[in-house]
This record gives structure tokens, C-alpha cells and sequence, in this order.
């Protein structure tokens, strides 16, 4: 501990162990889902966690602040900018990703805020799932773009390194609807009594943010990966490297 203090005490060394690591990465996704004749559409987005860690997912999409534009406090919020309100109820599915969307790689579901969150698929649990999701309080969370406080899913991520897919939806999407590729009898659902809503489409933002993990896409492929340590790191690291190597030779010749 004394030659390491010794060491820090060495013009610049001390500033570069004291060094801030590289800031985390924030990845926004955006789409839209869509109304036809037989319910409503779903995204997929597919998830290459190349190390485990954790991260958040914050999810905009319900742009009013409540269900009745008649009760006092009512408000409404244009998420991603359009010039439009649309009234998504976001669900939100984990699955294991094994090049098929099956019933069985459901891992865990995560609908409203503090209600239906989380709820584990397939007999797994928070202690066997390799997708543990944990739901912030339910209040009201502008740090996801939206002010309703319990529709739009606002929680925590722990996954084991693998290969996963997220799935958003309009409420709800079961995991047989989703392996047939469809959420049947669906219908978007705005606020009671607004006039002349948007009921043919949705649109969403999902934000992704961790303190540990970057965050880079292709498609609709998600690739997760560690932070890199900082350059001032390995400048620190090589010159304890040199240092130490040094005082060994010393020790060798007294």
C-alpha cells in the first residue's frame, strides 16, 4: 500500500487512477404500430448481449397523462414530435432468441408500471430467469418522454450475457399471439371522450441507458457490449507496469 501511495504521488499518476470512466451509452428506438383487419402489429427487437450487466428501458408511447379527458389534470404529450397523439398501451416481452419467436422462450413480461411488472413466463422466476426485470415506483416518470404514470413500462434490466429479443405491443399480447405473429382483436384505446383519435396506428419510443454498457444497432439488432475502460487507464496501468518492474530490479541488486 505504501509503494502504491508512493506511486500515485508521481506527477500525473494520481490524476489518471482518479480518471472517469467512458460515460454510458443511451440508445433511443422509435416505430409504429400499426391497426389491419385482423388486430394489431408488434415489434421485435433483437438483443446481442455480448457480457452480462444491466441496464434501463423506459418506454413513451400512451401521449396523455391519463384515461378520461374529462377528469382534472388531464394532459397530453407529443412523444417522438409528429404533430400527432397516438395512444399506444405498451406491453413489453423478454424472450430467449434462438431464431424462432416460440411460446416457450417467453422469459418474463412487463405491461404497466408497478401492476403487471414483472411477470415471469414459462414457470421461471426472478431467481432462474436470465432476464430479471425490476419495475421503478409507480409516479409519474418524464425521464421516458411520457407523462402517463402507469401505462408506459419504466424498469431495471439484470440479463445474463445471451441472446434475447424485446417485444412492445399494444395491451395485450400473449406468447401464442405473438408465435402466430399477430395481436388478434386488437384495438387502440384513447382517452374516454377525446374527439377524432388516431386508430390506425401508434407510435413509440424506447429508451435503453446503462452505466456499464454500450449500446449499437443494425436493423433491428441490438448489440450490447461492455464500457471500455478509458485511455487514462491504460496509461495508468502501464506506467504502475514500468514502475514496478523497476523497483524489482533495485530489490535484485541490494
Amino acid at each position: 500500500m505504501k509503494f502504491l501511495a508512493r506511486l500515485l504521488a508521481v506527477p500525473g499518476l494520481a490524476s489518471l487512477a482518479l480518471a472517469s470512466p467512458v460515460q454510458a451509452n443511451t440508445l433511443l428506438l422509435s416505430g409504429t404500430i400499426f391497426k389491419n383487419t385482423g388486430g394489431t402489429t408488434f415489434d421485435t427487437w433483437n438483443l446481442n448481449l455480448q457480457v452480462s450487466g444491466s441496464f434501463t428501458v423506459d418506454v413513451g408511447a400512451y401521449e396523455a397523462s391519463q384515461n378520461n379527458i374529462a377528469t382534472a389534470g388531464y394532459a397530453t404529450a407529443d412523444i417522438n414530435g409528429d404533430g400527432e397523439l397516438t395512444w399506444l398501451d405498451p406491453d413489453t416481452y423478454f424472450y430467449k432468441n434462438d431464431g424462432h419467436l416460440d411460446a416457450v422462450d417467453a422469459l418474463v413480461r412487463c405491461d404497466d408500471v408497478a401492476n403487471n411488472c414483472a411477470l415471469y413466463q414459462n414457470g421461471l422466476t426472478a431467481a432462474t430467469s436470465p432476464v430479471v426485470v425490476t419495475t421503478h415506483l409507480q409516479s409519474e416518470a418524464p425521464t421516458d418522454g411520457s407523462i402517463h404514470f402507469r401505462r408506459d413500462p419504466w424498469y431495471d434490466v439484470n440479463a445474463l450475457a445471451g441472446n434475447y429479443s424485446l417485444l412492445i405491443a399494444d395491451y395485450r399480447l400473449d406468447p401464442a399471439e405473438a408465435a402466430a405473429g399477430i395481436n388478434p382483436s386488437d384495438s387502440f384505446s384513447p382517452p374516454t371522450n377525446y374527439v377524432n383519435p388516431i386508430l390506425d396506428h401508434a407510435d413509440y419510443q424506447i429508451k435503453l441507458s446503462s452505466d456499464t454498457l454500450n449500446f449499437s444497432i443494425s436493423g433491428n439488432t441490438i448489440t450490447v457490449s461492455q464500457v471500455p475502460l478509458p485511455g487514462a487507464f491504460w496509461l495508468f496501468a502501464s506506467a504502475i507496469a514500468g514502475l514496478l518492474a523497476t523497483g524489482r530490479r533495485k530489490f535484485a541488486h541490494t
